[in-house]
């Protein structure tokens, strides 16, 4: 009796485990627009709404500004998660643009620029199943924290960044994608330097 109780209670978990699994479906939407106060009000709104679904969360949101004066243009880019019903409904709406994310690749750029212009570069991408995995390759980072990232997974590459002598800039460029590193699938890009964050679109 002990043993088919055992056996039960272990079925139920794993069901747990692949219903979770199942669950974890991902998204993203654009919010565009010229104010910047109006992005961040649909931003809140977005996040508030995605919060009160099944498994909902907000895992990254992405803003950069482009153009000049009357040519400016804000997108903020949010990564969420949720149930596919909810997504779905949402998507469907048709308010932003938007679209499931399945897998995302990552492509990241080392260059180390010396005084006579001269360059080392590291180019490598990295395909993520995970959407959170892909997040956490950014999120929360500077440029020291990506260079520490580059050390530990890639210790060839930085040692050649390391060697040059009379370095001026050191750069990290990121781009994320959807499903794979093609211009359409452009997500956004990342430009960590020693002094700032740069947020990029690219389309």
């Amino acid at each position: 009796m002990f043993k088919y109780l055992k056996v039960l209670v272990v079925s139920a978990l794993m069901l747990g485990v692949v219903s979770a699994a199942q669950a974890a479906v991902y998204g993203y939407i654009n919010v565009v627009g010229r104010d910047q106060e109006q992005i961040a009000r649909e931003v809140t709104t977005i996040e508030k709404l995605v919060k009160t679904w099944k498994n909902g969360e907000i895992l990254y949101t992405h803003t950069v500004k482009s153009g000049a004066v009357f040519f400016k243009k804000i997108t903020a880019t949010v990564f969420f998660a949720g149930e596919q019903s909810k997504i779905s409904s949402f998507l469907s709406a048709g308010s932003y643009e938007g679209d499931y994310l399945k897998n995302i690749v990552v492509k990241f750029n080392y260059v180390t620029e010396d005084k006579r212009g001269e360059e080392v570069n590291t180019v490598f991408s990295r395909k993520y199943n995970n959407i959170r995995d892909a997040v956490k390759a950014i999120k929360d980072k500077d440029a020291n924290a990506m260079w520490k990232d580059l050390a530990e997974n890639r210790k060839r590459d930085y040692a050649r960044h390391e060697k040059m002598d009379n370095v001026t800039t050191k750069t990290v460029n990121v781009v994320f994608y959807s499903l794979q590193p093609v211009e359409e699938n452009r997500l956004f890009g990342i430009t960590f330097t020693d002094d700032k964050i740069k947020n990029t679109r690219g389309n």
